[in-house]
């Protein structure tokens, strides 16, 4: 009965006045140059399928009248063009995702839709061969042009591409019809509680976090729709594809100076399309040089073809993050005849190499790139929105932040997606490598015995139904993204391997064939990853810690996932829940509260009291994230400072979260940062000098090649800002090393909280400092409340620079301690916050004396007037600017 009625007020919806279009609806389209493509981003609709009483042949045969059918996103999904056209609530706040139906009990076709599109085309000429490409659809899908089903096989699986010879069916000067009919996963699965809910989502070949995990809720329609990019493209009779690009650095190589030479291997896929004999010239064209090879193509051949191998003199090298530069070279491949070009295709690569092996000090994997060894410090990443609203824009931001965090990896976890091409766009130009795993996970693929799973452990390794399709997702999936610099290694579950037989077709066969120069490990935590472990799955834990537990030693020596807390800001909260339910805080850890607990709040224990009485949403959001800081700076201090002797890398589960949820996050889903972000900022600054929580030693760690010559000065300071103990000493850092130094004293004649101050120092130049709040009240820093009032001296200045506002935050101490400042950038008009906004440091800390200028830029979507500069304090009310 529900189901019914929902659907009879979405019906009635659509038929109000003014809803839904004009009668003739088309939008122009024009078909590209050799080597372009157009997007069809735009111009959609959609109804429920069961609502549309003809076929797709007829339907695209006829004259499309909008009446009835409403606006659609595309990409993106039946839920998001819901959502879109007001039908639900925001299911991000609150409880509003408990008011949309759920797949499993309504059924498959509430969520099965149609989506159209109608163009005219411009700009198509005779002889041209026109392409509508799909980039991916969940689930199931079949589609029809102008009275023409174009797939002859009904199309099935989120990863897999589409692409269709539509010319013979384009009318060049009348109207077309482009009609897809969607279905949901053939297995949708009950989302109840469990991982994954009863896991039968895996039977699938989609993503799985859908049905809800411990971080997330239930996603209503389990993203069906056309998810990714539409496009068109036009080509001559000969058409390239699925381009490979391959690079050798032979030896150890260094940031700066004049490079040995590197070799580069590029190959491709030439197809004749048409059903004469084609000649012609394939070229290929990068760093100022220009290969060609003569070619002759049988009707309907499709040969994959090698150039000689490119020698590079002096490259410009590609390295990760915080270890030098991101250089990257365009390419060009084409196929000429008779003096026009058939088909081109671009992209740009790295030149780097990338190689692995065990540790024998720890029994992990350790990774090089050119040579050099990389302690990597990464993070898991699930999906930049839970409704599948991606774009080049969020990319970009989310994996700055991820640099800005100074880390070197990305793990895009199994339950999820193998991510887009501009994904990797963003990681390629900011230096991170990525971990890529497949689609699967322990909890839905057998690794254990689960009540909550509908089927045993057996058949659930066996999942997905499909095994072919399985392997065909990943063929096609590997072709599109192995050019790109940043992938460092793929993997083919979450802490489980995937059914026997796809295990052992990725290992001899796909892999090999399709990316052989790079490293394949069955699952997250196989031995040959991680190396040895303690028992359970071999990663975690997942919740807060003593600062001092990162500094004691825990195996496994490479850590895929391990996590604590982050709860964001007090703004984003508010766009998250009523101030009702936001008025019952947690205390001492304890949940009290139904919306806290629907975004899976994830608890501090009593980390937050220890700082004062946590009595309503502003304070529980202060002392979050002094908690937030301090707990990520010692996680990767602690991981830092073992590195080689204990560990070979750590990865953080997790730093972002894909809905409104209350854990594992460095930026939440508003793009907003918390102190999380700052602290591993802190703690993975390559050259580093460190407090060890355990030892209480100086140290300094050195992540990067080099050695440098610096000096550590030591501060000791009461609330007061008054000097208790001094030390200076003078070390070498080695190249990816760590340096223990001098002990420091616990100041007897304090009682609760003070400070401690490293300042590092390089040929008389400071290049950074680093600010401990400790105590000698065991587990108490309530006496912090007790800091005389300080505000700083702010100079601010802003200017657009392109598409940005690009400025500065000039703070200056007022003699006295002033703690843990937080820069905000507002809307003046509306209040509301301007976002993303990327801050070369935040929530920071000035001693007595201390000037600091932080740098900020975000998009200048907004008039230099409405822009509001905000500063707050740990003692002192809100300065704006």
């Amino acid at each position: 009965m529900k189901t019914n009625i929902i659907g009879i007020i979405i019906s009635v919806f659509l038929l109000l006045p003014g809803y839904g279009g004009s009668a003739r609806a088309e939008e122009n389209v024009r078909i590209p140059a050799a080597g372009e493509k157009t997007l069809l981003n735009d111009g959609w609709f959609a109804r429920r399928a069961n609502e549309v009483r003809t076929d797709g042949n007829q339907l695209t045969a006829s004259p499309f009248d909008a009446g009835g059918w409403m606006r659609a996103k595309v990409p993106g999904t039946v839920l998001a063009t819901l959502l879109e056209n007001g039908l639900f609530p925001a299911p991000e706040f609150g409880l509003n995702n408990n008011l949309i139906p759920d797949v499993y009990e309504v059924g498959r076709d509430f969520y099965t839709f149609w989506f159209v599109r109608p163009f005219r085309v411009e700009g198509f000429r005779p002889g041209q061969q026109v392409w509508l490409n799909f980039r991916g659809i969940n689930y199931k899908a079949d589609i029809f042009l102008n009275g023409k089903r174009l797939n002859t096989v009904t199309h099935e699986g989120m990863f897999r591409r589409n692409s269709f010879l539509i010319s013979p069916y384009l009318k060049a000067g009348d109207g077309n019809l482009l009609a897809v009919i969607v279905y949901p996963p053939d297995y949708p699965g009950n989302p109840n509680g469990g991982q994954g809910g009863d896991g039968e989502i895996a039977r699938n070949v989609t993503m799985q976090f859908t049905p809800g995990w411990d971080w997330i809720r239930p996603v209503r329609d389990r993203n069906t729709g056309i998810w990714d990019e539409v496009s068109i493209t036009a080509t001559g009779a000969v058409r390239v594809q699925h381009p490979y690009v391959t690079t050798k650095v032979p030896g150890v190589r260094l940031p700066e100076g004049l490079q040995e030479d590197a070799a580069v291997g590029i190959s491709a896929e030439v197809e004749n399309t048409s059903d004469v004999l084609q000649k012609g010239l394939l070229t290929c064209e990068t760093d100022g040089r220009r290969l060609t090879m003569p070619l002759t193509l049988a009707p309907g051949e499709k040969r994959q073809v090698a150039f000689k191998e490119l020698v590079v003199r002096n490259p410009r090298l590609w390295w990760p993050n915080g270890i030098g530069r991101q250089e990257l070279y365009d390419l060009q491949i084409a196929f000429e005849t008779d003096g026009e070009t058939s088909d081109c295709l671009r992209l740009r690569y790295g030149i780097r190499e990338i190689a692995s092996r065990r540790s024998a000090e720890t029994g992990g994997l350790a990774f090089r790139v050119n040579g050099q060894p990389v302690f990597i410090t990464g993070g898991n990443y699930i999906a930049s929105d839970w409704l599948l609203r991606l774009s080049p824009e969020r990319y970009r931001a989310e994996v700055r932040f991820h640099a800005e965090m100074n880390l070197r990896m990305i793990r895009v976890w199994g339950g999820a997606l193998l991510e887009r091409p501009e994904f990797y766009d963003a990681c390629d130009e900011f230096g991170l490598l990525v971990f890529q795993d497949l689609w699967g996970s322990g909890d839905c693929n057998g690794a254990w015995e689960d009540p909550m799973k509908r089927d045993s452990r057996a058949r659930r390794w066996e999942y997905p139904d499909n095994h072919d399709l399985f392997i065909a997702s990943v063929e096609d999936q590997v072709k599109m993204v192995r050019n790109h610099p940043s992938l460092c290694f793929w993997c083919g579950g979450n802490e489980w391997p995937l059914a026997g037989d796809i295990d052992r077709r990725l290992k001899t066969d796909v892999f090999p064939r399709l990316d052989p120069a790079r490293l394949f490990v069955s699952y997250s935590t196989d031995t040959a990853l991680i190396g040895r472990h303690a028992g359970g799955v071999g990663d975690g834990p997942y919740g807060i810690q003593e600062p001092e537990w990162f500094f004691v030693r825990h195996d496994p020596a490479f850590n895929p996932e391990a996590g604590s807390v982050g709860s964001p800001e007090v703004e984003s909260m508010r766009m998250m829940m009523t101030e009702a339910d936001l008025a019952q805080v947690p205390q001492s850890g304890r949940v009290r509260n139904e919306a806290w607990r629907y975004h899976m709040d994830l608890g501090y224990g009593n980390h937050l009291e220890r700082y004062g009485k946590v009595t309503d949403i502003e304070t529980y959001c202060k002392y979050a994230q002094v908690v937030n800081y301090d707990q990520y700076r010692s996680f990767m201090e602690g991981w830092a400072s073992h590195m080689w002797e204990w560990y070979t890398g750590i990865l953080i589960w997790k730093t972002q979260n894909p809905w409104t949820s209350l854990r594992g996050q460095m930026y939440d889903w508003f793009l907003d940062v918390n102190a999380s972000l700052y602290g591993t900022k802190k703690g993975c600054e390559p050259l580093h000098p460190a407090y060890n929580r355990v030892s209480r030693q100086v140290e300094i760690l050195n992540t990067a090649p080099g050695s440098h010559a610096v000096t550590v000065a030591a501060r000791i300071c009461d609330l007061s800002g008054a000097t208790l103990w001094e030390h200076e000493a003078a070390a070498t850092a080695p190249p990816s090393g760590v340096v223990r130094m001098f002990d420091v004293p616990v100041p007897e004649q304090v009682k609760g909280a003070y400070f401690l101050k490293l300042t590092l120092s390089e040929a008389g130049k400071e290049l950074t400092d680093n600010i401990y709040w400790l105590t000698t009240t065991e587990k108490d820093y309530t006496t912090l409340a007790g800091l005389p009032e300080s505000k700083p001296e702010v100079q601010v200045s802003l200017d657009k620079q392109g598409e940005e506002y690009v400025g500065t935050v000039r703070m200056t101490a007022d003699g006295r301690i002033s703690f843990f400042n937080r820069i905000k950038v507002f809307d003046r008009q509306t209040g509301n916050r301007i976002l993303p906004v990327h801050y070369s440091d935040n929530y920071i800390t000035l001693m007595p004396g201390d000037r600091k200028e932080i740098r900020l830029s975000f998009p200048s979507s907004l008039p230099r007037e409405r822009i509001e500069i905000a500063v707050d304090s740990w003692t002192a009310a809100r300065q704006v600017f």
